[in-house]
């Protein structure tokens, strides 16, 4: 999105600053310590502030998924590097995005991210977000599939993509547990791929 405005630039410097000081709390603390008030003291902006941009932590914590990660992939071209392949290459090369993405940010930070207490990581929750998000673009990959005929009758997209969900967040829950011990984007294939073809009529793609 291009900034034309004073008032839209100010608005996204301070958008930054609040991100910026919850990435320092999450990487330094932990997520214990990630609450407005801490968040507040470390940007240097009142509470006032904060839910003038953000409605909740939680909020705050989704713009990490939304639109930091939709920045990423407008930096590295994204949409034009997966026109034109099939729908599960679209999925996997998506989350191998994802798993770039965290690498970028860093495993201290998303060691923190990953917690039972971020519900901004609850697929459930953001099913119906407009527009559309990070969980959504392998849905309405699947949603595709299933009009083109490729998927089994029996196979219900909502349900298959938050199994695609869950698949990945145990990736990267596991990437931060073993300190980064192993490489991401290959367990996607290895765990991703197999389950996609499970629910397609043919497998007709090979990696």
């Amino acid at each position: 999105m291009t900034l034309n405005t004073p008032k839209q630039i100010k608005t996204q410097e301070t958008k930054e600053k609040i991100y910026k000081a919850a990435d320092d709390i999450l990487k330094k603390k932990g997520f214990a310590y990630l609450t407005v008030s801490n968040i507040c003291k470390v940007a240097g902006v009142s509470n006032g502030t904060f839910f003038y941009h953000f409605k909740t932590k939680d909020d705050l914590l989704s713009y990490y998924i939304f639109d930091k990660f939709a920045e990423y992939r407008l930096k590295y071209n994204f949409d034009e590097a997966v026109k034109g392949l099939s729908f599960d290459r679209r999925i996997i090369s998506y989350y191998r995005a994802w798993t770039r993405y965290m690498e970028e940010i860093g495993i201290d930070f998303f060691t923190n991210f990953y917690n039972t207490s971020n519900y901004s990581l609850d697929v459930r929750r953001f099913n119906d977000r407009t527009p559309i998000a990070m969980w959504n673009f392998p849905g309405n990959c699947l949603s595709e599939a299933k009009k083109e005929g490729l998927l089994k009758d029996d196979v219900n997209v909502t349900h298959a993509a938050e199994v695609l969900a869950t698949i990945v967040k145990g990736i990267a829950f596991d990437w931060c547990l073993s300190g980064g011990a192993f490489d991401m984007e290959d367990r996607i294939e290895e765990i991703m791929q197999p389950y996609i073809n499970s629910i397609c009529k043919a497998v007709h793609v090979t990696r």
